[in-house]
């Protein structure tokens, strides 16, 4: 290689180091941005004033006669939501749903059996879903009803089911 080469060779390589220079310093020249953020809670919902929703339904349920329909109860429950104004509101019934019916809650001792919450128009509010309010002052009208799941024959005794009722300002 003649010295004519090499001077070529480093003016290249000057010229390169250069633009790789330039390259990296307007990356580095930019200008480093701050967000200042401020996350604000809206004034939540009184649920049954803080207390436990409990529905019972009593001791003289048939297993025969248990089909989504039979032995509905009246959740009954208080809901204030007055200073949430004009904003949109949704609930969801949140718990473990029933492995034959993701719709129905899912009971602790029998896995054949389930509890379907019903709305005003029958239909079943389906679990962990969200269901969107026509105001903050509606307070929907629910019931409880025993649910098995199909082709299954209970057997006496006990059960339970336990959910988290949400409200959630849109």
């Amino acid at each position: 290689m003649n010295d004519n080469q090499v001077g070529l060779n480093n003016d290249r390589a000057r010229y390169c180091g250069l633009l790789l220079l330039f390259s990296c310093g307007l990356v580095q020249a930019q200008d480093r941005v701050n967000f200042n953020i401020q996350v604000i809670e809206g004034p939540p919902c009184n649920i049954n004033n803080g207390q436990a929703i409990e529905v019972n339904f009593g001791d003289d349920l048939l297993i025969t006669r248990i089909d989504g329909v039979n032995y509905s109860k009246t959740i009954d429950y208080t809901l204030d939501c007055r200073e949430a104004g004009n904003n949109a509101i949704r609930m969801q019934i949140q718990g473990l749903a029933a492995s034959f019916d993701g719709n129905v809650l899912a009971t602790v001792e029998r896995p054949e059996l389930g509890v379907a919450i019903k709305l005003a128009n029958a239909m079943t509010m389906p679990v962990n879903s969200w269901l969107n309010l026509a105001s903050s002052s509606t307070r929907p009208a629910l019931t409880a009803v025993p649910v098995k799941a199909p082709s299954s024959v209970l057997q006496p005794g006990g059960f339970s089911a336990g959910a988290t009722m949400l409200f959630e300002y849109q």
